[in-house]
C-alpha cells in the first residue's frame, strides 16, 4: 500500500498570537513539519499590515487577539477584493470550543478550527487536511471564504481511527456502543 507524502517545505506561515508561549510552540512544530519559520505578530493590527501587502500559503491565528478577534481579523482578510491573501487558508487555534465560538470563526471564513493547547499530530492532520481537501471560495450574502458544507465520506484508506468513527457502530440513538479507550485503532 503506497502512502502520501505531504512536502511543507518552503511552506510561509503567518501567526498571529499573542501568547509567547504558544507562539514559539506552534512555531516550532511546523518548522519541524518542514515549514519555513513563521511570521509571527502579537495583534491584529500587525496581521492587517503584512497582509496588505505580502502573501503568505497559510494565516494561523488565535481565537481572541488582544487589539481585535479572530472573526472580525478573518472578516477583514475574506474581504479584500484586491489582495490575493483573501484566499489564504486560515486556522484558528482557541482554548474556548463551545460550539457557538467554533461557528463565529467558520461563519467569519475560517478554513479550520483547533483546540489549543495543540499537538503536533492535531497540527499536522488540520494543515494536511487544508492542503489536501479542495473547498470552493464562495461568496454569498455577507458570507465569504471557504465553502463550509462538509461530506460525510470514509476515510481514504477505508479505515476509522476509532471504532466510535464508524457510523455503523452507532446505535438508533446516535450514542457509540461501546466508548472505551481500547477501541481505538492504530493508522497503519
Amino acid at each position: 500500500m503506497s502512502s502520501a507524502c505531504i512536502n511543507l517545505s518552503g511552506m510561509t506561515t503567518l501567526l498571529a498570537d499573542s501568547d509567547h508561549f504558544t507562539r514559539g510552540l506552534t512555531s516550532q512544530i511546523l518548522r519541524g513539519f518542514g515549514a519555513e519559520p513563521c511570521t509571527i505578530v502579537d495583534t491584529g493590527a500587525e496581521a492587517i499590515q503584512l497582509l496588505s501587502h505580502s502573501f503568505f500559503d497559510m494565516c494561523v491565528m488565535e481565537a481572541k487577539l488582544p487589539d481585535l478577534s479572530c472573526v472580525d481579523l478573518i472578516r477583514w482578510i475574506r474581504r479584500q477584493k484586491d489582495n490575493t491573501a483573501r484566499f489564504v487558508p486560515i486556522l484558528v487555534l482557541s482554548s474556548y470550543t463551545q460550539l457557538r465560538h467554533v461557528s463565529a470563526a467558520r461563519d467569519a471564513g475560517a478554513n479550520m478550527v483547533a483546540r489549543k493547547p495543540i499537538s503536533p499530530q492535531v497540527l499536522f492532520d488540520r494543515v494536511t487536511w487544508i492542503g489536501r481537501v479542495a473547498r470552493p471560495f464562495v461568496e454569498a450574502g455577507d458570507y465569504i471564504g471557504p465553502d463550509r458544507r462538509f461530506n460525510n465520506r470514509t476515510p481514504p484508506n477505508g479505515a476509522y481511527r476509532r471504532d466510535t468513527d464508524d457510523p455503523a457502530a452507532i446505535d438508533a440513538a446516535g450514542i457509540p456502543e461501546d466508548k472505551t479507550d481500547s477501541n481505538m485503532r492504530v493508522r497503519p
